[in-house]
């Protein structure tokens, strides 16, 4: 997901005591891709910040779309480092699916946990609601350039959300496996396969099913 961001920053807090602290900016498009078999979906993973070693603003944006069909989730936080691995975030989301939206609060930690899983965790609340979202990725070397990430989210809220087609507790979860090649450092081709799954009033009350796809994809940031 983001490990490239973290190893940017917390080699740049070392410093951060120092007189060195430019202002940075990077964008990891971390996964575009598309799903040949279901109806050309595209998929997009983006992120990106502006800032200095401890402070940042990060805009997240994540999706899928279809001829028919469209969801999104958009966000604008600011981050603070609290440990050289570890980022505390409050901002704003904005989500819609199929015409309809939804703005949030949202608080977050993001950083690297033990064993090096790259980890974001985060609450959305709106209108008495609340939503979460956990979403875990490790990067195994296989060579210097041929890299396997397996990636785990899980998604839930407090109570049924009409708006964006999601229902109250775990209302879905996903994983995947993708192995990518690094041509460069800032440029990858990867292909993979996904599985996902909706839950309660999801599946039952909005259309969510179960879903493996495979995916191909490209992977860059600058």
């Amino acid at each position: 997901m983001r490990k490239l961001l973290l190893a940017l920053f917390s080699a740049g807090t070392l410093m951060a005591g120092g007189a060195a602290d430019p202002l940075r900016a990077t964008l990891l498009m971390d996964r575009l891709e598309m799903h040949p078999a279901e109806e050309s979906v595209v998929v997009w993973d983006a992120s990106a910040y502006i800032g200095k070693d401890l402070d940042k603003l990060y805009f997240y944006s994540e999706g899928a779309k279809s001829s028919d069909e469209s969801e999104s989730e958009n966000e604008v936080v600011y981050s603070r480092a609290v440990t050289p691995f570890w980022d505390l975030q409050a901002g704003l989301e904005y989500d819609k699916a199929d015409g309809n939206d939804k703005s949030w609060g949202v608080v977050a930690v993001q950083g690297l946990a033990p064993y090096f899983i790259d980890t974001r965790a985060r609450l959305k609340i709106g209108d008495g609601a609340f939503g979460f979202n956990f979403d875990f990725e490790y990067e195994a070397l296989i060579t210097q350039r041929l890299i396997l990430t397996p990636r785990v989210e899980i998604e839930g809220y407090s109570e049924d959300i009409p708006e964006l087609a999601k229902g109250g507790g775990i209302s879905s979860a996903s994983a995947g496996l993708r192995l990518r090649y690094e041509f460069i450092r800032e440029f990858a081709l990867y292909g993979g396969v996904t599985y996902s799954n909706s839950f309660g009033a999801t599946a039952s009350k909005y259309g969510g099913r179960e879903d493996t796809s495979f995916v191909a994809g490209v992977r860059f940031w600058f």
